[in-house]
């Protein structure tokens, strides 16, 4: 398995070249796209929920951020999202069934996380004084 420029010798890191396939698209999109790649690789080449795949996981999002700032990452996490649409819609498709509703049933298979309590006496909505 190849290494990425962010692998400090990790075996979870991967780079499998995608961006010479990709020449027809400006360079920082091909970064993105490939540091897509690279994450989602490196989450499925590892037991999940494992300290290798957070931790091949954070080399890929570290090295995005020091070389190409913070709005790398966010661009990123855009990225990802758009392509989890993308293949939950295909998804979805070969079940015939709605997409958001293999979404919703996607993400809402454990119970939602506690909310904060409200201060006594606060409105939803209203701006604290």
């Amino acid at each position: 398995m190849a290494r990425g420029p962010w692998a400090a010798g990790g075996a979870a890191a991967v780079d499998c070249g995608m961006i010479s396939f990709m020449s027809g698209v400006d360079p920082y999109s091909r970064v993105i796209r490939q540091a897509a790649h690279d994450a989602v690789r490196v989450l499925l080449s590892t037991p999940p929920d494992s300290v290798e795949a957070s931790s091949g996981l954070g080399e890929v999002l570290r090295w995005l951020g020091r070389e190409h700032g913070p709005h790398a990452v966010s661009d990123l996490a855009e990225e990802l999202a758009v392509d989890l649409a993308e293949a939950l819609e295909a998804l979805a498709g070969v079940e015939r069934r709605d997409p958001l509703e293999l979404a919703d049933r996607w993400f809402h298979d454990q119970a939602p996380p506690p909310q904060p309590a409200r201060p006594p006496g606060r409105e939803p909505g209203r701006p604290c004084s």
